[in-house]
């Protein structure tokens, strides 16, 4: 990381604890919170497609869908997000329940931080009517998320349908989803079907906007769906859950309105899919394991006036699995530890030799295991031990980055916080470094990091 005064760090860390989030209250008869969970993975995976004018580079970037490289990402970024995000049972406890706000932010460099921010309610209308909107925020080098949503739902007992919209100041991005499931005290599943764009070819083809106000058009030649499906079940002692989409084939034509022949076509594939079973050795020790795969590629031709770079077909993969423990030893101490293997393979091919082909990946260990003290109600605090032990395999320097990314980061992690009862939790943390960052001139201090949830 570039270097960081320690005194300037130390009072962001104190100043960033105002707005803080510490994770579930584990108190004396209740163990409710003590899991873990894919659905933040599933979610924030899903924006790739749901909102993919966020990325730095817009709808029509060239770094892909994933977008996980990026001119001003650094080689601790991967273990700036694990130690920034919410811990195991933190994310648990927010997918879990219906009403609340939180944020996480964390310092990446003298002047930015890589942060979240959600709100979301559930808002019953009566005779099984309930609305719910949601707002989700993320900011980082890759991405710049401000994604507004607001969704009805209507429950006939175990069943229920619903319906969404995403709410966009740019119209064309907008985008309408339809679903259906079905839920009881074990476990829930539900399906939906996502009209992508929804009203683009309206808008520009229909419409029509004027090239004043946007030089660039996009017509849907075959337009984009998307599949989405998850579930979540409790059979004994075991608890399943699994998460996928997929995007149905679809093209777009993007081009110059004053020079329709400048511009070119673009084929996009992307599906994911990942599966969570955890074990309950009893109420206090939870075990369990999971398996992530996210795929993308896009297949892109220039139109007759069209740029020759604009002729690569790119391949982008993640694949993660890994294990976990969840242990309450005793009333005040908490115990969570987590290892993951994670591969990012890159293949970008120009078919007219435009420019380099890219054929990259790299591969990493990533950890965390937190040892928290956690009363009833007030005072809390934890120490973690976190890595990221990235190695590249192939391609090194073919994909953009600020540093190179195949170093091996260690840090030790230690938070401070407050907790309201269930209802309200800050925190502030503090980083400290082992591997010996070059150049940065700070010693030990790595960065700091905040938290807070409200609950109603």
């Amino acid at each position: 990381m570039t270097g960081k005064s320690a005194a300037y760090r130390i009072l962001s860390s104190a100043l960033l604890a105002l707005p803080l989030l510490t994770g579930p209250t584990f108190a004396q008869s209740d163990t409710s919170y003590l899991h873990a969970t894919l659905k933040g993975w599933a979610e924030r995976t899903w924006f790739y497609l749901l909102d993919r004018a966020a990325v730095r580079g817009g709808r029509l970037g060239d770094r892909g869908i994933l977008q996980r490289f990026h001119p001003a990402i650094d080689g601790e970024h991967e273990l700036d997000l694990v130690s920034s995000r919410p811990e195991l049972g933190e994310e648990y406890e927010w997918e879990h329940r219906g009403n609340g706000s939180h944020y996480w932010g964390g310092s990446i460099n003298h002047r930015d931080l890589v942060e979240g921010a959600a709100f979301k309610a559930r808002v019953p209308l009566g005779r099984g009517w309930t609305i719910y909107p949601r707002y989700d925020r993320e900011t980082g080098p890759p991405v710049f998320r401000n994604l507004v949503r607001l969704g009805f739902e209507k429950d006939w007992g175990r069943i229920f349908a619903f319906s969404e919209g995403s709410l966009f100041a740019t119209k064309p991005d907008i985008d309408l989803t339809l679903g259906a499931g079905i839920r009881s005290r074990d476990g829930e599943l539900r399906a939906s079907l996502t009209w992508l764009d929804s009203f683009n070819d309206a808008i520009y083809q229909g419409l029509v906007v004027w090239y004043g106000f946007a030089d660039t058009a996009i017509d849907y030649e075959a337009q984009e769906f998307a599949l989405r499906l998850s579930a979540e079940r409790r059979i004994g002692r075991v608890r399943l859950e699994t998460h996928g989409a997929v995007l149905l084939p679809g093209r777009i034509r993007a081009y110059r309105q004053l020079e329709p022949d400048q511009g070119f076509r673009q084929e996009e594939r992307f599906a994911f899919g990942g599966v969570l079973a955890e074990w309950s050795f009893s109420p206090r020790v939870k075990a369990g394991g999971s398996f992530t795969w996210v795929r993308a590629s896009t297949d892109r031709t220039p139109l007759a006036a069209g740029r020759t770079l604009d002729d690569y077909r790119l391949v982008e993969r993640t694949t993660r699995y890994g294990l976990y423990l969840l242990a309450w030893p005793h009333p005040r101490w908490l115990v969570q530890s987590w290892l993951v293997r994670e591969a990012r393979p890159e293949k970008r091919t120009y078919r007219n030799g435009a420019a380099p082909q890219v054929d990259y990946e790299d591969r990493s260990w990533q950890s965390q295991t937190v040892l928290s003290y956690r009363a009833p109600s007030g005072f809390f605090a934890s120490a973690s031990f976190e890595t990221d032990l990235r190695d590249v395999l192939r391609g090194d320097g073919q994909v953009p980055s600020l540093e190179p990314l195949g170093q091996h980061n260690v840090r030790v992690r230690v938070e401070l916080g407050w907790r309201l009862a269930r209802r309200v939790m800050l925190s502030g943390g503090y980083r400290m470094d082992l591997d010996g960052d070059p150049g940065t001139g700070h010693g030990r201090f790595d960065g700091a990091h905040g938290k807070f949830a409200v609950y109603w």
